[in-house]
């Protein structure tokens, strides 16, 4: 599996965050590797819906049908963020503040 030039970006910070934490066993790291393997596949997924888009023709029953990547992306992308959440990055995102410039409440 070819991984994207950004891979090893979000797999060192995942880590890092993990690891500030206090999370160093190898079942969260497993679950980072888990991760980031999804994160390839979802983005293979995109590559064929923008390939061949959202509806392709079946040549089996000579009609048009969804696509089969477009469901997977929705299951895969489900699938990480249960991850996502089970590793606490999610709760950490929520607790953290957010820095809100003066400027912007104005419209």
């Amino acid at each position: 599996m070819r991984k994207p030039r950004e891979y090893k970006a979000r797999e060192t910070a995942l880590k890092a965050n993990l690891e500030a934490r206090g999370l160093v066993e190898p079942i969260y790291l497993d679950m980072v590797k888990t991760y980031l393997d999804l994160y390839v596949l979802r983005g293979q997924l995109m590559k064929d819906i923008n390939q061949r888009g959202v509806c392709v023709e079946d040549e089996k029953a000579g009609r048009t049908v969804e696509n089969r990547s477009v469901s997977l992306m929705a299951q895969i992308s489900s699938r990480m963020l249960q991850i996502y959440t089970s590793l606490g990055y999610k709760d950490a995102a929520a607790a953290s503040p957010i820095a809100i410039d003066a400027d912007d409440d104005e419209l």
